[in-house]
């Protein structure tokens, strides 16, 4: 097919080559996109244009199209000024690097800045970041969910789910998301209505809510879903209980969730086994208890025993949650993740575990102190199963771990000007 374009062209008066001669009307005929491929003469701008259906198309919708191959292949196609990728290390080799240096804490802060943030802002807002956007509801009807939640795994065998805290405008999706995916264990690292805690920041319509039920045979609905209680304990450490609420440390709940499905077979009810530890501050670190004689390297190691104790392997992912989903919920896939790679293949990569968290989860690990403390929770627990020497290079070991832990003590303080000492659950019961 050929089209006609009709427009204006002004004749030169033929005197003078410049000057400007009267309006006439002209016919030019434009040819088929294939007319040029014979041409000795064609450009790669002519190429590039034929192949997408000639100049006459949307400038703007190409723009579009070549951002989007250009972010989609930035992790394939390599430039001069590209970073390598991470390897793993032997323990006795990755523990020499990052804790034997002069200033061992201030080179990990670098270590993190210098990590690949993972999917932009632009990438998630355009649905690329979120998995869980199609719910099958029968009839060959989807529902979009608004969770911002993202699957993570299998990363050493290990399968995760990390989530941001339901609201009250995404509890319904959250249980939509928990049936959907078949999840058996949540993990929640904060507690509902903490965001209480500090006033200059609170949003009602961002807290994370009480989303489940805590008194035995109390049931909430979210209908279709209705969630009861069947058993909950509030705990100090494993088969030590807690009397007061200002006493806990996390509590476990065991759930009962059944879905009245109006449109399809009604489906049996599911278990679900709930832990929701309390003493991890937004932004900061586990809080050491007994406040008075623990320390934060006894603390790393009772939540890693706590999780391996209260919460059974399953074959469904792990659902983890904290506020926003990124400090707290990083830092623990990101040190559980670690653990299995040291004990299984005896090599530690933490760096590229948290790129490797990013490219699924955006900004997972918030901070520097953070990122440390994954480091040096992992040396701790190398030491302790004897992955880790006690001497290595001519360094004692208990030494080098003790600084790290000394410095990142110091930097929590400074961050939060030793305010953090204070923060128990009896806060969130009196707000």
């Amino acid at each position: 097919m050929v089209y006609v374009y009709f427009y204006r062209i002004r004749l030169l008066a033929p005197e003078r080559d410049n000057s400007a001669g009267p309006l006439k009307w002209a016919r030019l005929k434009r040819l088929p996109p294939n007319y040029y491929s014979g041409v000795s003469y064609m450009t790669d701008v002519f190429r590039k244009n034929q192949r997408m259906g000639g100049f006459h198309e949307n400038r703007l919708i190409r723009c579009v199209r070549e951002r989007e191959k250009e972010i989609r292949t930035k992790h394939v196609i390599a430039d001069v000024g590209g970073k390598t990728p991470s390897q793993d290390m032997k323990v006795d080799r990755w523990f020499l690097t990052r804790f034997s240096i002069e200033n061992a804490y201030m080179g990990l802060c670098e270590e993190f800045f210098s990590l690949d943030g993972g999917p932009s802002a632009w990438e998630t807002q355009t649905g690329k970041g979120n998995p869980f956007i199609a719910t099958p509801l029968g009839g060959n009807t989807n529902r979009q969910l608004k969770i911002n939640a993202q699957r993570i795994g299998p990363l050493f065998q290990g399968e995760y789910l990390a989530s941001e805290g339901p609201t009250m405008s995404s509890v319904f999706d959250f249980w939509c998301m928990v049936w959907q995916e078949k999840v058996e264990c949540i993990l929640s690292v904060n507690f509902p209505h903490e965001e209480r805690l500090y006033p200059a920041l609170y949003d009602p319509s961002k807290e994370t809510i009480q989303y489940w039920p805590i008194e035995v045979g109390k049931t909430v609905a979210y209908m279709p879903f209705k969630i009861t209680c069947i058993d909950t304990r509030m705990m100090i450490s494993p088969g030590i209980r807690a009397v007061k609420h200002n006493d806990m440390v996390y509590r476990v709940t065991q759930l009962r969730i059944s879905y009245s499905n109006p449109i399809g077979e009604p489906e049996p009810d599911r278990k679900i086994l709930h832990m929701c530890y309390y003493r991890w501050p937004d932004g900061c670190l586990p809080i050491p208890w007994p406040v008075t004689t623990a320390s934060y390297a006894t603390t790393a190691l009772r939540i890693i025993d706590i999780i391996e104790r209260e919460l059974p392997q399953t074959s469904s992912s792990l659902l983890v949650h904290c506020h926003a989903g990124l400090g707290r919920t990083g830092v623990f896939i990101a040190l559980d993740v670690a653990l299995r790679q040291l004990f299984q293949n005896n090599t530690v990569n933490i760096k590229g575990v948290v790129e490797k968290l990013r490219e699924k989860r955006a900004r997972a690990v918030m901070n520097p102190w953070q990122y440390a403390y994954i480091n040096v929770v992992v040396a701790e627990k190398a030491l302790q199963c004897g992955a880790l020497s006690p001497c290595v290079g001519g360094h004692n070991v208990r030494q080098l771990i003790d600084r790290m832990w000394a410095d990142l003590y110091d930097e929590i303080h400074r961050q939060f000007q030793g305010n953090i000492l204070t923060y128990t659950p009896e806060m969130m019961y009196s707000s």
